[in-house]
This record gives structure tokens, sequence and C-alpha cells, in this order.
């Protein structure tokens, strides 16, 4: 996608495998970064060439510094972590500089907690609209994005795939991508911390931070299965799924 070089991590969901022996439909999920650089160009092909119809920010407050608005799509605003809740994800909203200046010290966040808390039961309706989105879109594809596509959309991502039947290997690997679709901004993330003049530590730090790792995904499904007792309770419970409203979502997604 080299005509939208100015959004990181972006790619299409389509044709990973899901039980029945069906893909995911290509053209129809799309997982990205911030959009906030686009250029009109870009808006254009948004929708000319991905045919995207909605576009969901999963960001909160502090890290939404610009809303960029895009012709022809619906536009909705759902942050997963409000920031009254927990501080943690401002680091990937961009309080790299509170950090340096050693105001904030993400080795005593616990990365984990922070991903069963975007499936605690006060999550629950923001779940329900993204899924609302999803069902509503009526063949056109659906743009989710957070500041680096990673935690929150990587999450979404999962979550959204598990719905749909795929299996947990071929999640976890759509998942793990963003480590290499990051590498660059990671390094120069890294680079930046060093000409710092701070401690060797600071990078070491920074790696649960800047990194999509197993045990992070695993923790929120884990807590998915013990608030809601399984998956499909989560579905039912929390997204506010029906039986009809499922099949919905694979006649969209599925070919």
């Amino acid at each position: 996608m080299n005509e939208l070089s100015h959004i990181l991590n972006l790619r299409d969901l389509g044709g990973i495998p899901v039980a029945g022996g069906h893909r995911v439909r290509h053209g129809r999920l799309y997982r990205s970064a911030s959009i906030d650089d686009i250029t009109p160009k870009e808006k254009r092909a948004l929708v000319r060439d991905l045919g995207v119809g909605a576009i969901i920010d999963l960001r909160s407050g502090l890290g939404r510094t610009s809303d960029p608005y895009v012709p022809g799509t619906l536009q909705v605003h759902v942050p997963l972590v409000p920031m009254r809740k927990t501080m943690e994800l401002t680091f990937e909203d961009g309080n790299l500089r509170q950090f340096l200046r050693g105001k904030w010290r993400p080795d005593t966040y616990d990365v984990c907690g922070i991903y069963r808390r975007m499936v605690d039961p006060q999550t629950a309706p923001r779940w329900a609209q993204i899924f609302r989105v999803l069902v509503d879109s009526d063949g056109s594809a659906v743009l989710w994005h957070c500041a680096n596509g990673k935690d929150r959309t990587g999450l979404v991502a999962a979550v959204i795939l598990k719905a749909l039947g795929a299996s947990d290997a071929d999640i976890r690997a759509d998942y793990l991508q963003s480590n290499w679709q990051l590498a660059a901004h990671r390094t120069a993330l890294l680079v930046n911390a060093a000409q710092t003049g701070k401690k060797p530590r600071v990078p070491q730090m920074l790696g649960p931070l800047l990194e999509a790792r197993p045990e992070f995904l695993n923790a929120a499904f884990d807590a998915i299965d013990e608030g809601y007792g399984s998956f499909d309770g989560f579905m039912e419970d929390a997204v506010g799924f029906s039986i009809a409203e499922d099949d919905r979502l694979r006649s969209l997604f599925l070919e």
C-alpha cells in the first residue's frame, strides 16, 4: 500500500482462514496506526481504492492530537481505554518526552493488566459500539486505528478474528506482525532515547511498550474467559450479539 505511506502498520485482514473452510473477505477489514498525517490524496485513496466507509479511532483524549476528516466515511470515536481509568497507554499516545524527563516510568506498570482492562465489563459498551459499526457497514470496508496500531488496534483485530472463527495461531500471527511493521519506528524511538544521554537501562524499560508480545494478548483472552465464562459469553453479554447478528457479521466479512 505504497500510495498510503503516511499510515504506519496498515494491513488488510483478508485471506486469514477461519473455521468451515472460509477466509476473511479481502478489502473489508483494515487495521493501522494513526491516520493523523494522511494527505488529501491518501484520504481519497482510502475511500476510492480501499473502499473504506467507516473509520474507528480507538485513542483516548490525550492521544488525539488531531482528528482528520475523511470525506465519504463515517468516523467514530471509541476510546477503548478511558483516560480517567488508566494512564499507561498514553506512552503510545506520545508521552516519550515525559518519560525521558523522569516523570513517567513504564516499568512500574503491568502491560498485561492494561490488556485485561480493555475487556473488563466497563468497556462492554465500547465493544458493542465497535461491532455495531461492523454489522452496519453494509459491504463497505472498516478501518480501525490507534497511535501505533499495536495494542488497542491489535486487540480489536484479535477479537474480530476470533468472532469470525480464526484459529488462535492465526490470530497471534496477525497480532505479532506489528513487530516487524513497526521495526523502523521502534528503532527511531530507541535512538531518540539514547541521544538524550539517559542510562542504558532506558531502552530496556521501553521494551514492553514498543513490542507486541503473546503474553499481552493471552492476558486479554484469559480475562474474557474469567469475566464472561467464554468468548461466546463475551460476544453475547458484552457485545450484545444475537445469533442473527453473528450470522450477519460472517456474511459481510467472510468469503
